[in-house]
């Protein structure tokens, strides 16, 4: 019998069957037998194993993988043993064939094999290992080693015997993953406590922590390894490549750029080395050196054959599937040198997905070439694909961010030929207007976060945000602001001006949108001072009436609690019920408001506003608060009598003695432009008195009875239903009847 086909495996039944049928043209060509050693299955792999071959043995598993595979080997009766696992698909076997029908295996005592590594399911990115997988059966073959085991085989070798596919990584479940590279490292720590200068276990060490990430344990085993190959002058081509790799990983960009230069010296048609080196002077910015080792890398794998992978059994390729990105980096590079031309020259040759991570680099070549136009041409090259056009686009709003204002203009012009929304979006940017139906179809349709443009041109028209923004989420809403508040900086004004003049409402729809805005320019919009306190108070009382409106106003803000998941969401219901403390327990809310200035950081300084707005009432001495009170008892009697203008001269008073505004006066200053007839200036009023104390009922009650005179009855049948909800003093409810019934 010429061969013995020879596997080991343990609960393989999802690869098995695949395995074994690809072999069976094969062995139909060449006399050979299947041997099967099964070290504990517990699924289905004996019964698959014995559709193929009656030569089913088994072994008690003692983690060792050389004794496992010394017992397999030992039933093999062929005069050559060739070595599989349950993972590895026989694609090409002619050279195989070939070895036996010429009498090929008359000259040699080994064989390699290429085995792809299957990175992807459509089989384009892999990477190759060659591996002495066939021997010639003697007494004096066998396997060493506790883990990654190695055959103790005879020269001279013949190379690349056949091509098998390997799947292990691409189907790799990630618990049985864990558990393996587990139980190789316990295996491999035993070996090392036996053989602390072992080269090849300080290696398979360094490498099994590589695998995990655990990088310095990684690193200590694999440059020990290395130094120990060093010291007996023999290194193996797959340790410098791993260690180069790992040193990549690591940012080791110095340490990797030496390695590999050392290596060159002495081998100069290894792929990955190229490859490492290539990627490490990229980022040390040598970039000349860069792109000459870049393109070597490309030439090697363009002339495969020449190269130490396709030559040398010890030497893997692991970076053939880097190809596109070693593309892209070239094109980087060019930019970074100034050599826009030689970008240009090849952007008919580079393939759509090398483009797509280039767009940017190419784009902004082109404008510096003042070659604008062409990248009209490119777009029309594109595939119908949606998503390749989204990419191109969103490329391009990339650089206008990136050129001259001036050049602009010119850059909308010419981006308006493309068809559809996004060439209405660049006739807008140049001055075209449509209708509130037209803009708001645009920004519900497309998903892309520049569209937001739109909103900023409308608004320029004095059109209504809430119009707008109309069925737009939530989500989409806030991207599209933030957007504008990060891009759009002479934006800013014009949103805080928006929010500084809404009224008073509960309508879901405008707390959402004012909710969105007050918290885009609280987070990106750089406002300081009095307009930073007033945003952080409407965005945390828009936010908070939003939420209840959303999620049921029904809910105690503590079941509500249990309900939210958006940190954001849990920070606005928990400082509202914190601030609804500071009427009925002083020292309760000031421990509250710690806690939350200790978990929310980047609400800092709104939280130290409202402490330190707290701190400044509780400090007032009891003769100055027993003035206020005063003042705001002749104020009171005043409205009620009808002496609007004394009521005003009071007012005017107490405001030049007492700095801080306070809800109450506010409040009393929207009940006298009630009394004037001026009640869209009333509502504002109550607004900013609702802001500053959304808790003081007669503040609610009030603003319920604007909105009735107003004619804006849903909303003020929800005020009235929020004090029937929420106040628990029913006199004070009373009380605001009495003193709108005096209005009136």
């Amino acid at each position: 019998m010429l061969l013995s086909i020879v596997m080991m495996v343990k609960n393989e039944e999802r690869n098995l069957d695949k395995t074994l049928n690809a072999l069976r043209p094969l062995m139909e060509e060449i006399n050979s037998e299947l041997v099967i050693l099964d070290t504990g299955s517990t699924d289905s792999t004996v019964d698959i194993a014995r559709k193929y071959t009656d030569k089913v043995f088994f072994a008690k598993w003692n983690d060792n993988f050389s004794d496992m595979r010394n017992i397999s080997i030992s039933y093999a009766k062929g005069d050559w043993i060739l070595i599989l696992d349950a993972d590895e698909e026989l694609i090409n076997y002619e050279k195989l064939k070939e070895f036996f029908d010429k009498s090929l295996f008359n000259k040699y005592n080994s064989a390699s094999i290429n085995l792809k590594n299957i990175l992807s399911l459509d089989k384009k990115s892999y990477s190759m290992t060659p591996l002495i997988r066939m021997f010639k059966n003697s007494k004096d073959f066998r396997y060493e080693g506790a883990i990654h085991e190695q055959p103790k085989f005879k020269h001279p070798i013949y190379n690349n015997v056949a091509l098998f596919d390997h799947y292990g990584y691409l189907f790799e479940n990630e618990e049985i993953k864990q558990l393996k590279d587990n139980r190789n490292k316990n295996i491999l720590l035993k070996e090392i406590k036996k053989e602390p200068n072992n080269p090849y276990i300080n290696y398979q060490l360094g490498k099994t922590y590589s695998i995990s990430k655990n990088y310095e344990d990684a690193i200590y085993y694999m440059e020990k390894g290395y130094d120990l190959y060093t010291k007996i002058k023999y290194i193996p081509i797959f340790v410098t490549l791993d260690l180069a790799m790992l040193y990549l990983e690591m940012n080791e960009f110095d340490k990797c750029e030496s390695l590999c230069t050392k290596y060159i010296k002495n081998d100069n048609k290894n792929i990955d080395i190229y490859y490492y080196l290539a990627t490490s002077q990229k980022y040390l910015r040598k970039y000349k050196r860069s792109l000459e080792n870049y393109k070597r890398y490309l030439y090697l794998i363009e002339n495969y054959d020449i190269s130490t992978q396709a030559n040398a059994v010890e030497c893997n390729a692991d970076t053939l599937i880097h190809q596109d990105k070693a593309k892209v980096n070239i094109i980087d590079i060019y930019y970074k040198l100034e050599m826009y031309q030689e970008i240009i020259n090849n952007i008919d040759d580079i393939n759509i997905n090398i483009l797509e991570q280039a767009y940017l680099v190419i784009f902004m070549s082109l404008y510096k070439l003042n070659q604008e136009e062409k990248i009209i041409e490119i777009y029309k090259n594109l595939s119908s694909c949606i998503v390749q056009q989204n990419k191109f686009k969103v490329a391009l709003e990339s650089i206008l961010k990136r050129i001259k204002e001036e050049d602009l203009p010119k850059m909308y012009k010419m981006l308006s030929k493309i068809d559809g929304n996004y060439g209405t979006l660049n006739k807008i940017r140049l001055g075209e207007k449509l209708t509130i139906e037209q803009y708001n179809e645009i920004l519900t349709k497309e998903q892309e976060i520049y569209y937001a443009d739109i909103i900023y041109y409308a608004m320029k028209e004095n059109l209504q945000l809430e119009d707008i923004l109309k069925n737009i989420s939530n989500l989409k809403m806030q991207g599209y602001i933030d957007y504008l508040v990060s891009n759009k900086r002479d934006f800013i004004f014009d949103l805080y001006d928006y929010l500084d003049n809404t009224l008073n409402t509960l309508d879901i729809k405008k707390l959402q949108i004012y909710s969105c805005v007050s918290k885009s320019l609280l987070t990106y919009g750089g406002l300081v001072g009095k307009k930073y306190e007033n945003l952080f108070l409407m965005y945390i009382t828009y936010t908070y009436d939003y939420l209840k409106q959303l999620y049921n106003t029904d809910l105690e803000d503590d079941d509500l609690l249990n309900l939210l998941k958006n940190e954001d969401e849990i920070f606005i219901i928990s400082i509202n019920r914190a601030q609804k403390l500071s009427k009925t327990d002083k020292l309760e809310y000031v421990k509250k408001m710690k806690d939350l200035l200790i978990k929310n950081q980047k609400y800092k300084k709104g939280i130290e506003i409202l402490i330190e707005k707290f701190k400044n009432e509780f400090d007032i001495n009891e003769e100055l608060n027993g003035l206020k009170k005063q003042y705001k008892s002749i104020i009171q009697n005043d409205i009620e009598v009808g002496n609007i203008i004394g009521a005003k001269e009071n007012i005017y008073e107490y405001e030049s003695i007492f700095e801080e505004e306070e809800a109450e006066i506010l409040n009393l200053k929207a009940i006298i432009k009630m009394l004037e007839g001026k009640f869209e200036e009333s509502d504002k009023m109550f607004k900013n008195s609702y802001l500053l104390d959304r808790y003081n009922y007669n503040v609610v009650f009030n603003i319920g009875c604007i909105k009735e005179i107003l004619g804006q009855y849903e909303d003020a049948t929800k005020y009235f239903e929020l004090i029937v909800k929420n106040c628990e003093d029913e006199n004070i409810v009373l009380e605001s009847k009495e003193k709108i019934m005096i209005i009136n």
